[in-house]
């Protein structure tokens, strides 16, 4: 969870800033668009003095590469800003660290599940999001196994959703107090498992 960085700690106020991670996935798909069309662009101008309907075929295609090249660009400089206040959180998502988009803001006394997204052991989902109307996402990166999920009612759209985040130890702290009898033994026996899982990870590391 490098490329989190803890702003305050104050006990009813708290920020974390998680930046997006693009997968390798999405990376190489991305990439690999733009180098294709980039070809066929080539292809294009080398026929276009045989075959005129090429021409504007390229400039079209042309086009096509660009909106990908910005898409990646800006896509690269997502920033999700968690902000706990007295109970509540509030999820911003930041594009080039100047345009904010509220993603949700929800009464922490109000989730129903907690629990990580992944499986660490099967290497599987723990929630399956096709079976929530409304999924939101604001996580670090959903392959990451720091990735953790909670079931909300968003306060934003006024329903149930399924948020997809990576909150650091802190910030799961400051959920700790306000979760349900059954969510804090839960909570407890997860915490415990990533606490061992750490230390067995720096004796082997």
């Amino acid at each position: 969870m490098d490329k989190l960085i803890d702003v305050t700690r104050m006990d009813n106020y708290y920020e974390q800033i998680v930046k997006k991670k693009f997968t390798a996935k999405q990376l190489v798909s991305l990439v690999g668009s733009i180098c294709g069309i980039v070809l066929v662009i080539a292809l294009c101008v080398m026929f276009s003095s045989k075959y005129s309907f090429l021409i504007p075929v390229s400039l079209l295609l042309l086009c096509l590469g660009i909106w990908l090249a910005v898409y990646l660009v800006r896509n690269s400089g997502i920033e999700y800003e968690y902000t706990f206040v007295t109970g509540e959180m509030r999820i911003e998502r930041i594009k080039g660290k100047a345009k904010r988009r509220n993603i949700t803001v929800f009464d922490i006394k109000g989730i129903d599940d907690i629990g990580k997204y992944y499986d660490r052991e099967t290497g599987r989902r723990n929630v399956e999001p096709s079976k929530y109307n409304l999924v939101l996402h604001a996580e670090e990166n959903n392959t990451s196994d720091a990735t953790y999920y909670v079931l909300i009612h968003d306060k934003i759209r006024h329903k149930p959703a399924l948020l997809i985040f990576t909150p650091n130890k802190m910030t799961l702290e400051k959920l700790r107090p306000y979760l349900s009898i059954e969510l804090k033994k839960k909570f407890i026996t997860l915490m415990k498992s990533e606490d061992e899982y750490a230390k067995s990870a720096a004796v082997n590391a």
